[in-house]
């Protein structure tokens, strides 16, 4: 049995001739006959009524079309498949990243570049997911990387990864003191209610999101400073003054031994990366190759 073989059974059980199918198929009307002869005497059984006019499937015929079928379906999907996967290489594809979703996926990048070197890859540094946002509903971009709570009307997603927030506090301060040696130890809000913070500046969304936070606890915080980056919060943390909240992923090398990391229990400041796209439009092989690669980094 061969895939020749499945090709003349369709077309002949398609056309109800030999002679048609053989002429279509530009072969002799012979070898056709003949090549099904040979593929009912291998399975043991009939595949066509050769007495009816015109020539009609056997029950085990019907069965074996069905299947057959199946197994051209198969291999077009597959050769669709490799197709694509070859035009990934020189296909084209534009992204669109905040600085704190690069931080959370730092090696998706250079190896997506790396492996689809032939391709036409545009990387765009968006300072606002909104912008983001916009820029994937505007077609501007392909695929953009958010990072949750935001509005997705109009996009569909993929979930990337969950990013646990905490609170940072100088490695000499009397909490980090009293704790110390034991990884996130959890405290209270209230517990830092007098701490100076650096918090993010007013027209950020997080920053919405910690004054929700702040509000639920009955807490008016002190402002140290406004910034617009975890990287310089975390750095001023570091040298020794004031309380901000921060992702482990964004505390540098050099820094991580002068912050301790406490769990206040609030599930809302996680941070979940997703990689969003247009809804009526179609991910190309690019895309769908670069959210693979991301939920593996």
């Amino acid at each position: 049995m061969n895939l020749r073989q499945m090709e003349l059974v369709l077309k002949t059980a398609e056309l109800k001739s030999f002679t048609k199918a053989a002429n279509e198929l530009k072969v002799p009307q012979p070898s056709l006959s003949q090549s099904i002869l040979n593929l009912e005497k291998e399975i043991g059984m009939p595949l066509f009524n050769r007495t009816t006019n015109p020539v009609s499937l056997t029950h085990s015929g019907e069965i074996y079309c069905q299947k057959a079928r199946l197994v051209f379906d198969i291999l077009n999907d597959l050769n669709l498949e490799l197709s694509e996967m070859g035009g990934a290489k020189s296909g084209k594809i534009r992204i669109g990243f905040s600085q704190n979703g690069y931080i959370m996926t730092p090696d998706v990048l250079p190896k997506f570049c790396k492996k689809f070197n032939k391709a036409s890859i545009k990387i765009l540094q968006v300072f606002s997911t909104l912008k983001i946002r916009k820029m994937l509903i505007d077609d501007e971009i392909d695929l953009g990387m958010l990072i949750f709570p935001i509005d997705t009307e109009g996009l569909k997603y993929e979930i990337i990864k969950t990013q646990e927030m905490f609170l940072a506090l100088p490695i000499l301060h009397p909490l980090s003191q009293k704790y110390k040696g034991q990884k996130n130890p959890k405290i209270s809000l209230k517990d830092v209610k007098d701490e100076k913070f650096i918090l993010p500046k007013q027209n950020q969304r997080s920053r919405i999101l910690f004054d929700e936070i702040f509000k639920r606890a009955n807490i008016k915080p002190e402002i140290l400073c406004e910034t617009e980056t975890f990287d310089i919060a975390n750095s001023i943390v570091a040298s020794g003054v004031g309380a901000c909240f921060t992702i482990p992923e964004f505390i540098k090398e050099d820094k991580k031994d002068k912050i301790t990391l406490f769990d206040i229990n609030e599930p809302s400041l996680n941070k979940t990366l997703i990689l969003a796209y247009k809804e009526d439009k179609k991910p190309s092989n690019l895309m769908l190759e670069f959210i693979k690669m991301a939920k593996e980094c």
